[in-house]
């Protein structure tokens, strides 16, 4: 039986795929869980969903394009003698014009910059056998209407994934993305509901219009999403790294 992964940091876990990640990892067996959110609410009461006895749940409520969470997430990570999984599973999707400059900027700052400072912070605490995961989009390969600042966030992290991979292979530390489409998440519902509020329609007609785009005719669930990010961050793993993985049933070969 494969050795279970002990610690993990999830950013973005209070919702969506950092949620259904955070209970995938807890369903296989780790146990010193780090989760980073803004929203604190949410984090409060997934804390208290996973208040076991043999189960370290440490949640950081913060805005992550701040300094201010930085010595809370030090503190959890003194404990550790290694970090053995860090996904970065946080990220914001406002649609822009390129000269919306201050909307650019924020998506930016949320998407890369704070992935980048969330790495330096665990730098210390990775060694052999830890994984690091971005969670990008297949918008990191594609382009998008009124998403100029969304995609190109999305392309640099999978530059600096691929630097990542390169920097640390020598050490055994792997570096990997996944890159879903058609999640059923909040977020992609907000999407949606933009679309059929211009179209006159309803969310349920346009959900299942842009559902019959899959060809697999099934939206992506987060479980998914943290089925695969689990795997990528194993031993069973071991020799993958600098690879984007594309969870879309199918949609980006067409339809």
């Amino acid at each position: 039986m494969e050795k279970a992964i002990n610690s993990v940091l999830i950013s973005g876990a209070a919702n969506g795929i950092g949620a259904a990640c955070v209970e995938k990892f807890i369903e296989q067996g780790c146990r010193y869980i780090i989760a980073l959110d803004r929203d604190e609410a949410s984090l409060k009461a997934m804390q208290l969903r996973y208040a076991d006895g043999d189960i370290i749940f440490i949640a950081i409520a913060a805005d992550l394009t701040g300094q201010a969470y930085f010595s809370k997430l030090a503190s959890a990570l003194e404990p550790l003698t290694q970090l053995e999984a860090l996904v970065l599973s946080h990220g914001v999707a406002d649609e822009n014009e390129i000269n919306e400059r201050d909307t650019f900027m924020r998506v930016m700052d949320v998407n890369v910059n704070s992935c980048q400072s969330i790495i330096a912070q665990c730098e210390a605490k990775l060694d052999k056998g830890s994984a690091v995961l971005f969670m990008s989009s297949i918008l990191g390969k594609m382009g998008n209407h009124r998403n100029t600042a969304y995609c190109s966030s999305k392309h640099a992290q999978l530059g600096m994934m691929k630097g990542l991979a390169m920097d640390w292979a020598r050490h055994g530390i792997r570096v990997n993305a996944i890159l879903p489409c058609y999640v059923d998440t909040p977020l992609l519902r907000k999407e949606l509901q933009k679309q059929a509020d211009m179209v006159g329609s309803t969310l349920d007609q346009v959900m299942r219009k842009a559902k019959k785009r899959i060809p697999m005719r099934s939206y992506v669930q987060s479980s998914d999403v943290a089925d695969s990010a689990y795997f990528l961050c194993s031993q069973q793993a071991r020799m993958i790294t600098a690879q984007s993985l594309i969870i879309d049933g199918g949609s980006s070969c067409g339809g």
